[in-house]
């Protein structure tokens, strides 16, 4: 590999790093620390085509009650890299949110939405943020679409056994039977198309800006108290706190908690890292006050930095404006948060990108993954590279 491609895949960075911890908050999945730390395994290994380095992912282990981690040994160039990449769980928590019931959480959703609309929030993502709001639609829109043809082929096929000279109770029979079918294969299809998963996801946030759950928040202060401790004994020269798309809410609280339990010096080695981030989900709702508190809190922080990178064509984030900016707090102008634009159609072929691009979780997840062809954006050199991160 060339060094100017070697120059180009890869953020710029200025100060040696030895040791790193990452502290990760996954987004609203049940999956827990074994998904995603196969997941890095994989997809750092399929990305060490590109940068240059060597990466090596060891074993899993529990570290905590609430806490799995697993060590990520880097080589860039003769330089070694340590990296301590710790999976900070709340996926129990997401698991007692998650409505297993279909149909329950069709109607909790209705409902749902009927209350985020009477705030307003609704209101403010349909005439500024059209990703987010066609996203938010497209679950209500593909039942709606696909009760409508399942009802309609039950009543098409009945009326055409009635015309073959059969029973009415045969020939509604036969039409019950088709509905039921077509709309048990839409069910099944909406499983593979995250229907559901964003119908989970739609549900849980404007309940959290109703009344914050109190056992995120007890989660939240837990993982404040274990990352206080853990940097108060470790000599890292960079802590990582990432948070991935519904993450990002929580690691902003989270973020938050820190800018009170570090010292400044702690904190000139931590930066705040979200990924494919939906904060204005939760801050366009006037009742999330304590949630307004956390941003304003880190509006206002001058040691611990803040990084927020977005890929405009994932419609499942808020890439295009400012988090704090949106959430009627300051942050444009006082530079907080730095902003990234995340480009995955550089990432891929024109035709594997037109194939990810037909799934909004995939492509929501390219954050996290390795890339075909080489691309400034690499979230393996940015978590266990030799450098501390900045923007590129």
């Amino acid at each position: 590999m060339s060094a100017a491609i070697q120059q180009k895949s890869s953020p710029v960075r200025t100060g040696e790093v030895k040791h790193r911890k990452v502290y990760y908050v996954s987004g609203f999945d049940p999956r827990g620390a074994a998904y995603y730390h196969r997941l890095y395994r994989e997809e750092s290994a399929k990305q060490a085509v590109h940068h240059g380095g060597a990466v090596t992912v060891g074993k899993r282990s529990r570290l905590g009650e609430h806490v799995s981690g697993w060590n990520v040994d880097g080589e860039w160039d003769g330089h070694v890299v340590s990296t301590q990449y710790q999976f900070l769980h709340w996926d129990d928590l997401v698991r007692r949110h998650w409505e297993p019931s279909l149909w329950r959480l069709v109607l909790s959703a209705l409902t749902t939405y009927g209350r985020y609309i009477g705030c307003g929030a609704f209101g403010s993502l349909s005439s500024t943020f059209r990703g987010p709001f066609y996203s938010a639609l497209y679950p209500l829109a593909y039942l709606a679409l696909l009760m409508l043809l399942a009802a309609g082929c039950a009543v098409g096929v009945k009326a055409l056994i009635g015309i073959g000279g059969a029973n009415a109770w045969l020939a509604w029979a036969g039409g019950i039977s088709v509905g039921v079918g077509l709309f048990s294969g839409g069910i099944a299809l909406a499983n593979r198309l995250a229907v559901f998963w964003l119908l989970q996801i739609y549900r849980f946030v404007p309940r959290w800006g109703e009344r914050e759950p109190e056992d995120i928040k007890a989660r939240i202060d837990t993982f404040a108290d274990w990352i206080r401790k853990d940097l108060k004994t470790s000599d890292c020269d960079e802590a990582l706190v990432v948070g991935h798309s519904v993450g990002s809410i929580v690691s902003v609280a989270l973020a938050a908690k820190l800018t009170e339990a570090l010292s400044s010096a702690q904190r000139r080695r931590v930066t705040l890292i979200t990924l494919g981030q939906c904060i204005p989900l939760l801050s366009l709702m006037p009742s999330a006050k304590a949630f307004h508190q956390d941003l304003r809190r880190l509006s206002e922080e001058q040691d611990m930095q803040w990084l927020d990178m977005n890929a405009r064509a994932d419609s499942l984030c808020f890439s295009q404006a400012n988090p704090l900016d949106i959430s009627g707090i300051e942050g444009a102008r006082v530079g907080r948060p730095t902003q990234q634009v995340v480009r995955p159609f550089r990432m891929f072929s024109k035709q594997d990108y037109a194939r990810m691009k037909r799934s909004k979780q995939r492509l929501h997840f390219q954050y996290l993954m390795a890339s075909a062809l080489p691309n400034e954006y690499d979230y393996f050199r940015m978590t266990a590279g030799p450098s501390r991160i900045q923007p590129y």
